[in-house]
């Protein structure tokens, strides 16, 4: 836990979060295998290329909070259901 800031993350995650309030549940969840997976499934498109993405300095945020819970949380780094291409909604149903 970040002591002075009170948050549970190093990355300073205010402005992400007054921009997107949904994404506080990462708070509640930081340290478990299923923030991992939620944080990871933000980062990729799930929605058939429909998914606009977010602003730079947003994604930014979310890409430090991904590398900051593999380095405290590094058993939970590698999924195999998490790889790149065996998600069955990307393009090309994973088959390359």
């Amino acid at each position: 836990m970040n002591t002075a800031s009170g948050r549970p993350t190093e990355t300073d995650t205010r402005a992400l979060y007054e921009r997107f309030p949904h994404l506080r549940q990462i708070d509640l969840m930081w340290g478990s295998k299923e923030c991992r997976q939620f944080i990871f499934r933000l980062m990729t498109d799930t929605r058939g290329g429909a998914r606009q993405g977010f602003p730079p300095e947003h994604a930014m945020t979310i890409m430090s909070l991904l590398l900051e819970h593999d380095r405290n949380y590094p058993e939970f780094e590698y999924d195999a259901n998490a790889a790149w291409g065996s998600d069955p909604t990307r393009r090309g149903g994973g088959r390359y």
